[in-house]
């Protein structure tokens, strides 16, 4: 773990190169799914795993061939979405929502906590983003979403995402 460190319950990562190689590495999805009881490490690594899942597809280019398996695995049939870019409720929308997503751009961002409470699950991601005052600066970006949990499958999700002027084909 010389490229990482887990520091109350979060992730600080000391090497540039996890955050494109974060999804294939074992040691760290299990770090940061460690939690105080096998259930709730259990839980954590739902989440982890669902976000490695999506951000390979989206790295490798394999949307289309991985989509409805991976959703399957992880998502609960009457799923609520509250994204206001997605087009719905349902597996059904939610998979169609993502066949449209970019890929070609790089690994999206490590899952770098996972908090929970009760049934609800807030997944915290991070990248170092360009900063838009200092070109020649990165800034720290934290990504929130939240998910309900409901019989080991994700039931509900909501994000801090605001809604596009153009919304992905399908939408």
């Amino acid at each position: 773990m010389n490229d990482f460190s887990i520091i109350d319950g979060i992730a600080h990562i000391t090497d540039p190169a996890l955050y494109e190689t974060w999804l294939d590495r074992e040691d760290y999805k299990a770090a940061v799914a460690q939690a105080e009881t096998p259930e709730r490490t259990a839980l954590k690594r739902l989440l982890v795993d669902f976000e490695a899942d999506l951000a390979r597809m989206v790295r490798d280019g394999t949307v289309e061939e991985n989509v409805v398996d991976v959703m399957k695995r992880y998502i609960v049939e009457d799923y609520i979405q509250h994204d206001p870019n997605a087009p719905g409720n349902g597996l059904d929308n939610l998979i169609e929502h993502f066949r449209h997503v970019p890929t070609g751009h790089g690994t999206p961002p490590p899952v770098v906590n996972v908090v929970l409470e009760g049934d609800l699950a807030c997944v915290m991601m991070k990248a170092p983003t360009p900063d838009p005052v200092s070109p020649d600066k990165t800034y720290d970006w934290y990504i929130l979403t939240v998910f309900r949990v409901r019989d080991g499958k994700l039931a509900e999700h909501w994000s801090a995402f605001r809604k596009m002027a153009a919304p992905l084909p399908g939408n």
